[in-house]
């Protein structure tokens, strides 16, 4: 499991943006300084890092017809952990580390890795999870196609007992903000996002290169 297979990375690092930019944006309507917005964006931009481990369960194999099985969900459930062991391991602050660790946890008990509940989960946390859940309704999956800005909030609102209100009432507001939908563009990077993407690279080259040993 820990050979990494070759895939296309841009579709999860645009997933990183645009939870780090919505991230970084809830944060600051919170009334949150510019460290709290900067840590936010950069675990946002971090937060799948783990998944680089578990490519063979993730990536390419989940469709309508052929879902992920409860064996592979398991090993996918393992990947906030794999991101928390990789980022701590690089030196990140405690803030970034723990929000990636938890950002899978419910405000009702009902998510991973540690079944954390309310105010024990992290603030951090609770933003990166609105904004990760919203990421990934809103955007194209090998199963179904995006839902749009009104539709995925509706859904979200149908499990609003996952979510920190305080958090998701202003997750609305950043949304709302903007005319059209809130998404992701490559080529429009701000000097916050730079660290995360360097991380990202770092992390990829270092993966290749221990992969090429063992093929050796």
């Amino acid at each position: 499991m820990g050979k990494i297979v070759d895939y296309n990375l841009t579709e999860e690092i645009s997933h990183g943006i645009y939870v780090s930019r919505l991230a970084r944006d809830v944060a600051r309507a919170l009334g949150h300084d510019e460290k709290m917005q900067y840590d936010m964006a950069l675990a946002g931009m971090l937060h799948d890092i783990g998944k680089l481990r578990l490519t063979n369960y993730i990536y390419g194999e989940a469709t309508a017809e052929s879902p992920l099985m409860i064996e592979e969900m398991k090993y996918v459930r393992m990947h906030s952990l794999l991101s928390y062991n990789i980022v701590k391991s690089r030196g990140y602050n405690e803030r970034v580390c723990e929000t990636i660790l938890y950002h899978h946890e419910n405000m009702d008990g009902s998510g991973y890795p540690e079944n954390l509940t309310g105010e024990d989960i992290p603030e951090g946390s609770r933003i990166i999870r609105v904004c990760d859940v919203f990421a990934a309704l809103t955007t194209d999956r090998p199963y179904r196609k995006r839902f749009t800005k009104g539709e995925a909030l509706s859904l979200m609102i149908d499990e609003i007992n996952s979510f920190d209100m305080r958090v998701f009432l202003a997750f609305e507001h950043v949304v709302h903000k903007v005319a059209t939908s809130y998404q992701p563009c490559l080529p429009d990077l701000d000097g916050m996002l730079l660290e995360g993407l360097t991380g990202v690279d770092r992390i990829l080259r270092e993966k290749r290169l221990g992969s090429d040993s063992e093929n050796r």
